[in-house]
């Protein structure tokens, strides 16, 4: 049996805060860590499979709860709508570009956490392995100018005026009513037997409303992947894999970490240019 071919990418990445006063939340955005260490271009609208890992060395009591966003159809949807919108909103502009685009484009939506820092992908000195933070790389938010002239991105959060939010979007789509009309007879009147109205009303409304929220899927988007924590007698210094649509990741309780790089990043070995990705656009 053939040996499987090497496929050279970096998958465990160091993270840290930009130097100065620390936050307590920060994010990591895996696709554009991959990118920065790799050379090379991942995607942002897909799943990626990792790991959060903290250094035993971090200060004794320290507590980071690891967030990734649910990963659910209405997610799924609601990142499909917008990147129709994208499309359709620079069509025009496109086609009189001959077709053209940025090499380096990618649909790029905002992240919507409130006071979050960004986590940078550290390496270490070829001479001193001194750390050294990677900031290289453009990482801008998708762009669409409305039919008043206004430039706007799309985002995870509330909307605003210069954001599209990609869930209440999702949400303004038409829905299955929950009162149908019941008709009085049904097809064929005179050959087939009439309708039973009870019945009828019975088949239409006992499960007539959806076993979740109608009207909107809400704003709590983000699970609690788990805790890492470092105190006497326990310990928990990784969270295993778990799958982070958008390849976003929120970290709370990170202020006393800081810009040491003691925190770590594992993107398992898959397909999608040597990790484990899917895109949620497919």
């Amino acid at each position: 049996m053939p040996t499987k071919k090497h496929y050279p990418v970096q998958r465990t990445i160091s993270v840290a805060q930009a130097p100065g006063p620390a936050a307590n939340i920060a994010i990591a955005k895996v696709g554009n860590l991959l990118s920065q260490v790799n050379h090379r271009l991942y995607r942002e609208s897909r799943t990626y499979e990792c790991s959060v890992t903290i250094d035993g060395n971090v200060a004794d009591a320290t507590t980071v709860d690891v967030y990734a966003l649910a990963d659910t159809w209405y997610l799924k949807g609601a990142l499909k709508l917008a990147k129709m919108a994208w499309d359709e909103s620079n069509a025009e502009e496109i086609a009189m570009n001959n077709g053209h685009v940025a090499r380096w484009n990618d649909f790029r939506i905002n992240d919507g956490v409130s006071g979050a820092a960004s986590l940078q992908a550290v390496q270490f000195a070829r001479s001193t392995l001194n750390p050294l933070q990677i900031t290289d790389g453009e990482f801008q938010l998708s762009l669409v100018v409305d039919q008043a002239g206004t430039g706007r991105n799309f985002g995870l959060g509330a909307a605003s005026a210069s954001t599209y939010a990609i869930f209440e979007e999702y949400d303004n789509q038409p829905g299955t009513s929950a009162d149908p009309e019941i008709p009085s007879t049904g097809p064929y009147s005179g050959l087939l037997p009439n309708l039973e109205v009870q019945a009828a009303e019975a088949i239409s409304d006992r499960g007539n409303l959806p076993p979740y929220r109608q009207d909107a899927y809400g704003s709590a988007i983000w699970v609690k992947v788990g805790t890492l924590h470092l105190a006497s007698g326990r310990q928990r210094l990784s969270t295993g894999n778990f799958v982070a649509p958008l390849g976003m990741i929120v970290l709370s309780g990170v202020g006393t970490i800081g810009d040491a790089a003691d925190m770590q990043i594992n993107v398992r070995s898959g397909d999608y240019k040597g990790v484990m990705s899917h895109s949620m656009l497919e």
